[in-house]
């Protein structure tokens, strides 16, 4: 990460500013535009921001939006804006409803992202910060407060903590820089005990059943030593995926279909990210976005896929990246990731 300065200079520079999310915001998401927007008040108190959140949020962030008692705006007005600010999102089209406007935005967008870089990024981005070796999108923001020599408060400590412990698993994803940055944010006040009963929900019987219904439809291919399953359910893609790793596989994709409309979740295990080298957001996500016209990235271990097809095509596809890609020696890009 770099020029700092310049994000201290439009700030100070600006008069209104929009922080804003990927849709369907989750909590890494949404507790990286609470800090951020404290930390552009810090720097300019007569700023004037608002947190936009395209389709809305998630459960786990509404239950952290009711914590704080802050309010967003699904569909914020761009117009008078001076600056625009966009935090874990890798690319134009999770902006939603709000990627066209930002696409052809002239002024100041500043990019601040852990997920590998799509294209798009280099097209309407002033400044851009991209860091894959950030478990999570908090542990940025946090280091832009260390780098702009700002202490943050109690509060933002408590909400950027609430971002870290969620986006990595509660710390099963977390690297040894992670758990520093954890136990600084302890030492300003922020408790983990704290925070377990917003960032827990019971899974619902919707939930349940997806999860069930993916287990039954799967499909099981062998790539040498790894074990791949393809599944389909109408919703709750990605708690299946995980469900699924959690059965035994080493790599899940599970998918859904309505009216040509197509989304995939992928997730992997740690041992086969650092053996196969295969990046799930880089490799496997990111063409299969390509591919059916939509979007695709994410992590190393966990990745989502938008566009329009038809899922059995999809899948195909996908089993024969797979196939390509174990047959091909990768080297993970970090071992932090």
């Amino acid at each position: 990460m770099r020029n700092f300065s310049k994000i201290r200079s439009i700030a100070q520079e600006s008069r209104k500013a929009a922080i804003l999310t990927h849709r369907n915001a989750d909590p890494d998401a949404i507790c990286s535009a609470l800090a951020l927007k404290r930390l552009l008040k810090t720097l300019n108190p007569r700023l004037s921001v608002v947190i936009g959140t395209p389709e809305g949020v998630n459960r786990f962030s509404e239950n952290i939006l009711g914590r704080f008692r802050v309010a967003t705006e699904p569909n914020p007005n761009l117009l008078h804006v001076d600056a625009v600010f966009t935090v874990d999102t890798n690319n134009l089209q999770q902006l939603g409803s709000l990627a066209d406007t930002v696409g052809s935005f002239e002024k100041s967008v500043v990019v601040i992202d852990h997920h590998y870089p799509h294209k798009s990024i280099e097209e309407f981005a002033t400044l851009k910060f991209c860091d894959e070796t950030f478990p999570s999108t908090c542990e940025m923001i946090q280091e832009l407060y260390g780098e702009l020599r700002i202490r943050p408060r109690r509060q933002e400590a408590v909400i950027l903590l609430a971002g870290i412990l969620h986006e990595t698993g509660h710390l099963r994803l977390a690297t040894s820089k992670t758990l520093l940055r954890v136990a600084d944010l302890i030492k300003q006040g922020a408790r983990v005990e704290d925070l377990f009963r917003i960032l827990k929900l019971p899974m619902d019987d919707s939930e349940r059943i997806a999860r069930l219904r993916a287990a039954q439809r799967l499909r099981m291919l062998r790539f040498g030593r790894w074990v791949a399953v393809l599944s389909e359910v109408g919703s709750h893609q990605a708690s299946a995926a995980r469900a699924l790793i959690g059965l035994g596989a080493d790599l899940a994709v599970v998918g859904s279909e309505d009216e040509n409309r197509l989304k995939l979740s992928l997730r992997s295990t740690k041992e086969f990210y650092e053996r196969s080298g295969i990046h799930l957001g880089r490799d496997l996500a990111k063409p299969l976005g390509d591919y059916l016209n939509g979007t695709g990235g994410g992590h190393s271990l966990a990745a989502g896929v938008n566009g329009s097809g038809k899922l059995e095509q999809v899948l195909r596809r996908c089993s024969e990246l797979i196939r390509d890609l174990t047959r091909t020696p990768h080297t993970p890009k970090s071992p932090g990731e």
